[in-house]
């Protein structure tokens, strides 16, 4: 299955207005070695001011950090209201140290980050305006061991082979955080029993995605690296939420179809398909879309 192979539109917001830097010091996705996924919960009364205030953080971040650490912010479509997402790309975990470099010495960051954003409200900033204890972290890393493409990285600048080592799809066709229009994020956790051939399943799944969709859907996969042990991360780009139709037809095929009913699990730990290797109940799926400073995405319903 194959179909229209055309990039975003112009009328398709992306985060790349968020880092209007060359194309060569852009981090995202694809590119990276390492991603820490940020997660808050605004309070409704402050919504407005939390996405200007996520956005002037990562506006900075990206200006003063360009070429070492690129953030894209998002917002659940969904899932629960006024959540927001930060995807803050790495090459290394080393490179966090500039981020805590600014937050201690960094005038101009400090600023942004504590003004007071609310003075019609009471007056305050960020700590307001986010529900407390809702800000939470994930680091994860492109998954290793699984690439089909050459590993053409610096193991000296990137953690990992990045992800678009992971699928035959062209890389001129390969969406990303920077560049792709909606955003499935999903995640699951594996039995730790089989957690070689589930990752085997998870990367034949996605490349099975990669070349029917291309240039509509790119798929890649990570593991979590500073968090809960074999709990893995799908990627999953689409070009716009208007193919998101698209994405549940390429999954609904008889290729797609053969992949689930495979026996995964060797005889010797006593078989099985795709559902014996995941743990039930935590396959979880939050569709995002890229902040674009108040513009409402269309659902495709």
């Amino acid at each position: 299955m194959t179909t229209d192979i055309r990039p975003p539109t112009a009328d398709v917001p992306t985060a790349a207005a968020q880092a209007p830097l060359p194309p060569g010091q852009v981090l995202h996705s694809a590119n990276c070695g390492l991603i820490i996924h940020r997660v808050g919960q605004l309070q409704y009364e402050f919504a407005a001011e939390g996405r200007q205030f996520g956005h002037d953080v990562l506006a900075y971040l990206n200006t003063a950090q360009a070429g070492a650490i690129t953030t894209f912010l998002y917002e659940e479509v969904l899932g629960t209201r006024d959540r927001l997402h930060w995807y803050i790309h790495l090459k290394s975990p080393h490179d966090y140290q500039r981020v805590l470099e600014m937050v201690d010495h960094d005038r101009d960051f400090q600023d942004i980050s504590e003004r007071d954003r609310l003075e019609d409200k009471g007056h305050g900033n960020w700590e307001r305006m986010f529900v407390q204890g809702s800000i939470q972290e994930r680091i994860f890393c492109p998954q290793h061991g699984q690439t089909h493409t050459g590993d053409d990285f610096d193991p000296k600048e990137l953690f990992v082979p990045p992800a678009r080592n992971q699928t035959a799809q062209p890389r001129e066709l390969q969406l990303h955080t920077a560049g792709c229009g909606a955003l499935l994020h999903r995640t699951a956790e594996v039995r730790y029993d089989v957690r070689e051939p589930a990752r085997d399943f998870a990367a034949a799944w996605q490349e099975r995605l990669n070349l029917a969709l291309p240039g509509v859907v790119t798929s890649f996969l990570y593991e979590e690296t500073f968090g809960k042990q074999d709990r893995i991360h799908w990627l999953i780009h689409l070009r716009s939420l208007a193919d998101y139709p698209a994405l549940r037809a390429a999954a609904d095929t008889p290729e797609a179809e053969e992949l689930l009913r495979r026996d995964w699990v060797p005889a010797s730990r006593g078989g099985g398909s795709w559902a014996s290797m995941f743990i039930p109940g935590t396959i979880h799926d939050t569709v995002l879309v890229p902040y674009v400073g108040g513009v409402s995405p269309k659902l495709p319903l």
